[in-house]
């Protein structure tokens, strides 16, 4: 039997959830955003049940950023419906089909499909990957400059965080693994195995927005990871979550990055004064009624400038 708090707990998150799904609706109905002229590529995953929050995401971000191509990844679930609410609400949008994006010595799933996208993308151009739970606040002036400067970024996940070797990610790791574990920390583990490690490193970011700098990775170093990480970790390669520590180990191994600073860019329940960029991360979306604040805030914002730019 459920107790008192446990109840409670639970009809807070319906409640939050459900402001949430009230107010965004009307993202539909905000001006339309057009490309910019700074030379980037913003690019994300979407899935149908995304198309609403990432207009959010990405309309919220294009009024303080440029990019002057914005692609999305279409999961199998995207409709024609989606496709047009998309084109209508952003003009120039280009679509990629998930199917088009793998590769047969990558997983298939977990996100892959993006990472080699960008793979292909960072050849020619920077290229940001935002997810579709997140809401820019502010100027992202960080990310300004790393765009400028041509260095990869990632999302903390924990104040002060710096890159460390791969013998010191792995040696963390290690004192964290069990058979239970999520897959990333068995990867992380397995790090200072990695060929040529000694002159590689890492950072325990969050994939959900990292920027790539040109040539920073290809689709063969992702092939290359891929196969030795499967010959260390075995079927579990496969599971959702590597594609993060893959994104984290190929913006750490850039030959310029940073960590975005945290709480300046984090998830809800770490926010404070000054923080401009926050992650609706899953476990923690609805615990307070904040994703629906921010959502009205940026719904009116758009609606008082008649336009993203």
């Amino acid at each position: 039997m459920l107790s008192l708090e446990s109840l409670a707990q639970r009809y807070r998150l319906a409640q939050n959830r459900w402001r949430f799904a009230r107010a965004l609706p009307d993202i539909f109905r905000t001006p339309q955003s057009s490309l910019g002229h700074d030379r980037f590529v913003l690019l994300s995953m979407v899935h149908h049940r995304d198309v609403g929050p990432y207009l959010l995401a990405v309309k919220s971000l294009l009024a303080f950023l440029s990019p002057y191509r914005i692609v999305v990844v279409m999961d199998p679930t995207i409709t024609r419906e989606d496709k047009f609410a998309l084109s209508e609400n952003i003009r120039g949008i280009e679509f990629l089909r998930t199917q088009d994006c793998r590769d047969p010595r990558v997983p298939e799933g977990g996100c892959w499909e993006r990472l080699l996208a960008i793979s292909d993308l960072v050849q020619h151009d920077y290229t940001v990957q935002l997810d579709a739970d997140t809401v820019t606040l502010d100027r992202l002036s960080e990310v300004e400059l790393a765009i400028e400067r041509g260095e990869s970024f990632v999302l903390g996940t924990e104040d002060n965080q710096q890159f460390v070797s791969c013998d010191q990610a792995a040696d963390w790791a290690r004192g964290q693994v069990s058979a239970e574990r999520h897959v990333q920390i068995h990867c992380e583990a397995n790090l200072d195995r990695l060929p040529s490690q000694q002159n590689k490193r890492y950072v325990r970011g969050c994939a959900g927005f990292s920027g790539f700098a040109p040539q920073c990775f290809s689709r063969e170093s992702v092939r290359e990871l891929s196969a030795t990480m499967e010959g260390l970790v075995g079927r579990r390669w496969s599971d959702w979550g590597t594609e993060q520590f893959a994104s984290n180990f190929f913006v750490s191994n850039s030959s310029k990055a940073m960590v975005l600073p945290h709480p300046k860019y984090c998830h809800p329940l770490r926010e404070l004064p000054g923080t401009v960029f926050l992650h609706f991360i899953g476990y923690v979306r609805f615990q307070t009624g904040r994703y629906a604040e921010v959502t009205k805030s940026v719904l009116k914002a758009l609606s008082a400038s008649g336009t993203n730019r």
